[in-house]
């Protein structure tokens, strides 16, 4: 079970990551290592790149893109197959219930918008603290 939630984890950041932002620390530190150039700083670039960068990991089965097959276990558990049912909706761009690579590099960065809140296209070490403090916040304070 410890393996399908992380797998979920990596999933929501690499997917978009809409409201299931507020699941918490775990995305924000993965959201954290996305910090390329090593300045403190991540720009929208990076964490596109990053996101891009984990769609091998995210490709389980190989078969050239993200759906549900890359998760058998999540089958079992309806919470979690709904969210990730709906991430790979947010991203698929086609319907097809599967998100390729392309389709990935074009998904929103909603993620990135919410933790960027002076909107200046940049998370700095303020604005992530601040977002894994509200993912904190709206999980119960876990």
């Amino acid at each position: 079970m410890r393996m399908s939630l992380f797998i979920a984890a990596t999933a929501t950041l690499a997917i978009a990551g809409t409201a299931h932002a507020q699941r918490g620390g775990r995305f924000a530190d993965m959201f954290a290592g996305a910090d390329a150039n090593h300045d403190g700083r991540i720009s929208r670039d990076e964490f596109m790149a990053g996101r891009s960068a984990r769609f091998a990991e995210l490709d389980r089965n190989h078969d050239g893109v993200i759906s549900a097959a890359d998760f058998p276990r999540l089958a079992a558990f309806a919470a979690a197959k709904a969210k990730m049912d709906a991430l790979i909706t947010s991203a698929d761009a086609d319907h097809d219930g599967r998100v390729t690579r392309q389709e990935l590099a074009h998904a929103p960065t909603t993620m990135f918008d919410m933790a960027d809140a002076n909107h200046d296209g940049f998370v700095d070490q303020s604005e992530l603290t601040a977002f894994r403090a509200n993912a904190r916040a709206m999980r119960g304070g876990m």
